[in-house]
Formats: structure tokens, sequence, C-alpha cells
């Protein structure tokens, strides 16, 4: 005769501080690379040119050792571009990069908001959750991110990938990573059924 034993449930691993430390991880990466000329890169001793989401840059070393820069909007080297070849430069690369910058500040939002309610232990019902809106961004700026890198201007080689969107690149992994994980964390507790 065999005995239904009792097996209480395992009691859920706690992921909070993890949670809150990709989230914060995640946004700080993602606005090192909104922010900075890195994303497309190409350098020389005697010229330098950087592109990042809204503007570039090009910088030449003269045989003295002086060095002048020139900074420009993004739009302005496609029309440039356009000009000379129609093919050298797409219509994506600046509504791209702009959709991209833009998706970047609200996925930091999202996530930053996110961690501090779980830092704070607050469960909140909200119409949006901060979870919801940074793991949506992350998603966006990822898509439109790489849609910027694809459409570069120039001829080919002028510019490769630099560091400014590998690290963009992890933080948004990490951002989708995050936002599930303090979805779990944040959520209001579900309601009991079975009370009466």
């Amino acid at each position: 005769m065999s005995e239904d034993l009792y097996v209480p449930p395992t009691p859920k691993k706690d992921n909070r501080q993890l949670a809150m430390g990709l989230a914060i991880a995640a946004a700080l990466c993602m606005l090192y690379g909104g922010f900075t000329k890195q994303w497309l890169v190409n350098g020389s001793k005697h010229l330098e040119y950087g592109f990042g989401l809204r503007s570039n840059f090009a910088c030449v070393t003269g045989y003295d050792d002086k060095q002048q820069c020139e900074s420009h909007t993004n739009s302005e080297v496609v029309d440039k571009y356009k000009e000379i070849d129609p093919k050298m430069a797409s219509g994506a690369f600046v509504p791209t990069g702009w959709i991209t910058f833009i998706s970047i500040l609200l996925a930091a939002a999202g996530l930053l908001a996110a961690g501090a309610m779980a830092a704070a232990k607050k469960v909140m019902d909200l119409p949006i959750a901060p979870t919801t809106i940074g793991l949506l961004f992350s998603m966006i700026a990822l898509i439109t991110g790489c849609v910027f890198v694809a459409t570069k201007p120039g001829p080919p080689g002028m510019v490769g990938v630099g560091l400014s969107f590998w690290i963009f690149g992890v933080g948004s992994v990490m951002g989708i990573l995050g936002a599930q994980m303090l979805a779990k964390v944040n959520r209001p507790p579900d309601p009991e059924w079975t009370v009466d």
C-alpha cells in the first residue's frame, strides 16, 4: 500500500538583484551607444571618420601632426553622397538613426523605472508597465540600429562597425532579458480564484 506524501512546493528563487543589475547595465550600455559617434568608424594615421546616430565627424591629421576635425549632421553627409551617386546613400539611414536614438531613450527610461520599482519592492497596477516599455523599445532599437548600420552612406569599405554599436547591441539584448525578469518581479499578485 503506497501512501501519498505531501511535498511542499519549492520556493521560487528571488532574481530581483540580478534583474535590477541587468536592467541598469542595459540602460547604461544603450545610453552610451546612443550618445557616441563611434557606430561606424574608419581610422588611419591621417584620416578618421566616425558616425553616430545623429551626427558624424571627420578628422584630418597633416604631416605636421596638427589635426583638423569637422562635424556634420548625418543628413548633410547623405545629401552629399546622393549628389555624387544616388546609390551611395540610402534614404533609410537618417530616419533609422533617429528612431534608434529615441527608442534607446525610451527603453532606458522603462528599464530604469522598472529597476527602481523592483528596488523599492513596489507593485503597481499601471496601464502600461515600465517593463513593457523597456522590452518593446529595446527590440525596436535593436532592429532599427541594425538597419542604420546596414544602410551606411559612402563607397563600400569606407566605414565599418565600431565599438559603440557592439556595446549598444549587448545592452539591447540585456535589456530584453532584464525587462522579462523584472516583469515577473514587479507584477501584481495573481488573484485568488478559490476564495469565495
